[in-house]
């Protein structure tokens, strides 16, 4: 469910931030820009695992910031198909059941994925499953343990903005952005 991945990239560290221990401000300041973030192919990245390499600073003699050149690892939330990951319902409609674990909502189990024979109940809009003459409700906020079929990446770029007939930029609170990271169930 969690790996570990490397990254490289140029770390800026803000002046006010040089009072603090250099490893202190820059593994800070990794995590502000990598943390909660979806890199295409790599996963969720959570939380800085290990600073691997650090070059000296650059001083910016505009503004006062120190530049660093670093190589480092982070905690990703990547998991792999067949993995079992138990995680709570957020909502039920007849597209299938939304999962969330404490950290990540794009969980989808479609209704071809349910165990038959399943049933959406429309009044409460929840799904059941028939076992043995009861119907068993899969509700909100149920803990359910459900196993990864696939997950998938989609890139996501901003669109071309909708411009009305006098020029001006339309936006719809309706327009769909699809996650950019997604795992079926």
């Amino acid at each position: 469910m969690f790996v570990v991945a490397e990254f490289k990239d140029t770390i800026r560290v803000l002046p006010q931030d040089l009072s603090k221990p250099k490893e202190q401000a820059v593994e800070d300041e990794i995590n502000v820009k990598y943390s909660n973030r979806v890199f295409h192919k790599v996963g969720l990245c959570i939380c800085v695992h290990e600073v691997l390499d650090m070059a000296d600073g650059i001083v910016q003699h505009t503004e006062g910031s120190v530049y660093y050149k670093v190589r480092f690892s982070m905690v990703v939330f990547r998991p792999f198909p067949g993995e079992v990951i138990v995680g709570k319902i957020l909502s039920s409609s007849r597209d299938g059941i939304r999962v969330s674990t404490s950290f990540f909502d794009d969980i989808l189990i479609p209704p071809s994925l349910l165990p038959t024979p399943k049933h959406f109940d429309e009044n409460d809009k929840v799904w059941y499953w028939e076992w043995e003459g009861a119907q068993l409700y899969l509700d909100v906020d149920e803990p359910v343990r459900v196993q990864v079929q696939s997950v998938d990446f989609v890139e996501v770029r901003p669109g071309a903005a909708k411009r009305a007939a006098d020029g001006s930029v339309m936006v719809s609170a309706t327009d769909h952005v699809p996650s950019p990271f997604t795992l079926l169930y």
